[in-house]
Parts: structure tokens; sequence; C-alpha cells
């Protein structure tokens, strides 16, 4: 399989080449084009009860798309809003915003619970679970920084802009400093981590430029 994203950093798309017995996995809708050799199977990914939990818990759809092909193909995937795309090797386990998930090969895909403190993170409590030995691509709002954290390393990180991080990371929500800051600072909460592992962090915030659209539709 060949890999390359283009368009890069602001409206990045993915190209994928693929010979026979090779596939990848993407979220629905994410397919840009495709050459006639490609074939799809849509399937609920990692199995009916996982499809719904994921449904249940997260924005996206209980399906997802497989593209493979009996001889050699093409295809291009990309996200639904501007930004950038990262490739990730997966080696042990990958926490994913729902809304960062794009594509992923030999990995598993499901649903991690990262209790109620995750209920002010982009995944909410329920997370996109990545598995196994394998590639993941991720896509943010705007660019993407990687920190890697060292054995009892902390960082802290607004709530909106955490994209993933490795399994195993522990995190707690800290407030952004007194009352008067946290109410007026135009800041709410911060993650903080504590390493080791690597955190991928989305440099734009997505519900603020939501917001800030808002102010220009004119209202009914």
């Amino acid at each position: 399989m060949k890999t390359e994203i283009v368009h890069r950093p602001s409206f990045s798309m993915l190209k994928v080449e693929l010979s026979q017995g090779e596939e990848i996995t993407a979220e629905a809708g994410a397919l840009v084009y495709m050459s006639p050799e490609i074939k799809v199977r849509t399937t609920t990914g990692g199995g009916v009860l996982s499809g719904l939990l994921r449904k249940l818990t997260t924005r996206e759809s209980i399906f997802v798309n497989t593209y493979y092909t009996d001889s050699r193909g093409y295809l291009a995937l990309a996200p639904s809003y501007p930004g950038d795309i990262i490739e990730i090797d997966v080696n042990g386990g990958l926490i994913v915003s729902d809304l960062a998930y794009l594509a992923s090969t030999g990995l598993e895909l499901g649903v991690k619970f990262t209790g109620f403190k995750g209920l002010f993170t982009p995944g909410g409590m329920f997370w996109f679970h990545l598995s196994g030995v394998g590639k993941a691509w991720i896509a943010t709002y705007g660019g993407i920084d990687v920190i890697e954290l060292k054995p009892g390393e902390r960082i802290l990180v607004d709530n909106i802009h955490v994209a993933a991080f490795t399994e195993g990371m522990q995190f707690n929500l800290r407030s952004f400093g007194g009352l008067k800051s946290t109410l007026f600072g135009g800041e709410y909460l911060l993650v903080e981590f504590i390493g080791p592992g690597r955190i991928y962090i989305q440099s734009r915030n997505l519900p603020t430029f939501a917001n800030l659209l808002s102010r220009f539709i004119p209202s009914k």
C-alpha cells in the first residue's frame, strides 16, 4: 500500500494506492474519488454490537467502508472540514476523537469509555479505540502538533484541542486559573496529561469557529 497526504496543511487529502490483498477502512462519507478497480465493503466495523455502541455513544455513523481491489487501484479520502491529516503507526492502542478519525488499516475499531471527565473533551465519554498493529490517519481542524511526554512529565491542553492520544495515558480535568479566569479568560477547561505517551493536538477550535459563524447567520 502506498499513501500520500496532499494539499497540506489547510485542505489535506489522503491518496491511497492499493494492490491485491490490501485494504483500508474509512469513516462513512470520506471518499473523494476512486478508480473503477476499487471495490467497497460496508460493515459496522468490529461487529454489530461495536457499531451500535459507536452510534449510541459518538456522533459517527454505525457503518464504515472498507476499500479493496482484486488487482490494483487507487482512491482518495478527505475529512468533512478543512485542516491537516497525519499518519500514525499504531502498536497497541490509540484513543481518537470521533471527529478526528479518518481511516485505518490492520486495526480493530471499537469504543473506549474515558469516564465522566470525558464529557468535557471533544470525544465525550466514549472515544474511538484503535487497537492492534497497523496504521491510522487522523484529521484535525487546523494543523497538528504532536507532543511526546516522558514518564511523569505533564502538560495542560485546552480540552477542545485534543484530537488523539496513546492508550494508557493518565489525564485529569483542570480549571483555567481561578474563578475569574475561568469565567472571563476565554478558556474553560484544561486536560492535564501525564506521561509517558503521545498527544495529538489540533491548532484550531471548531466550536469557537462555529459560534463565530453563527453571528453572521440571519435568524428567522
